[in-house]
């Protein structure tokens, strides 16, 4: 299963580890460019990583060309609005313009990841209502640099710092039919990201601890405990994210990574890190409890479905 590309993570030490955010999408890019698959780049470029933000800016990429295959990067997902990211929250209207040839886009995303570097912007909008009284959801994929959008720094949030944020305010935004992505905005993109996010982010968190493990000479047991992760989340990120045992299988993921948190090894590869290093991971590593509630109730949805509990 593994074949040539995750080989390369067990095969190859790389020396010094990267510290700059453009060389995390140049080394991507090229791992793409040679036809490996968006969940296996973003693993190589996370375990020579020096941090958990570049290796989240890896992950969060490789999840965008995972669900959109063709995305040209950076790209950012907008989604959530002042009210959050539920479709019932989302304010923003797509609707067609008085010709009917195009669609205009209006409404405000409040926090966009990566959103004031983005080249490309995938954004979430209303078009209209269920008849359950539900909103109807439609994604469209536009330049950045489109008339009508405005992007406005955030302030940087109090861990993985090198991932900057943005407010995007969509006026008018003239949206051509292609652009619009085929099916249902919710099922099709929005809801399946979270799932996508998760595996491919803790994917590359998990490579940037491995990377870490082989700079700093950790045992070969606990490098192989996490190989074993690393290899169940490559599986998931090839699967349909709606599935049920996907959830299941994540959430089991996760909680072996979180057990090896615990270990005397995994105190080890930091007692012998650097010390900038470890200042950092002290900050960044809040960044993987940060979807915890919403990623234990799929769960819990999906043992139910299962019959697990």
């Amino acid at each position: 299963m593994m074949g040539g590309d995750l080989g390369d993570l067990f095969g190859t030490r790389r020396q010094p580890p990267v510290s700059e955010l453009d060389l995390v999408w140049h080394q991507y890019q090229r791992a793409r460019d040679a036809g490996t698959k968006p969940f296996r780049a973003a693993v190589q470029v996370a375990s020579s990583v020096d941090r958990l933000g570049l290796a989240f800016a890896a992950g969060y990429s490789a999840a965008l060309q995972t669900m959109v295959p063709d995305l040209a990067l950076p790209a950012a997902l907008c989604v959530t609005e002042a009210d959050g990211g539920h479709p019932r929250a989302i304010k923003a209207s797509l609707r067609a313009d008085d010709t009917g040839a195009t669609h205009i886009l209006d409404g405000d995303k409040t926090f966009v990841t990566f959103g004031n570097l983005a080249r490309t912007l995938i954004v979430a909008a209303r078009v209209g209502m269920r008849a359950d009284g539900t909103p109807a959801l439609a994604v469209v994929r536009i330049p950045a640099d489109r008339k009508g959008v405005t992007l406005q720094e955030l302030p940087p949030i109090p861990f993985v710092p090198e991932v900057p944020h943005a407010r995007v305010e969509l006026r008018n935004v003239l949206v051509d039919a292609h652009e619009r992505m085929s099916g249902d905005g919710y099922l099709g993109y929005v809801k399946p990201f979270r799932t996508i996010e998760d595996i491919h982010v803790y994917g590359s968190a998990v490579a940037y601890l491995f990377g870490l493990g082989r700079r700093t000479k950790a045992p070969r047991s606990f490098l192989a405990e996490l190989a074993a992760v690393l290899v169940t989340l490559d599986a998931l990120s090839s699967a349909a994210p709606l599935d049920p045992p996907v959830h299941v299988a994540l959430h089991g993921a996760t909680e072996n990574l979180t057990r090896l948190f615990g270990t005397e090894a995994f105190s080890g590869i930091w007692d012998a890190a650097p010390e900038e290093e470890q200042t950092r991971w002290r900050r960044d590593q809040k960044l993987l409890s940060v979807a915890n509630t919403a990623r234990g109730a799929r769960f819990q949805k999906a043992a139910e479905q299962l019959g697990l509990c």
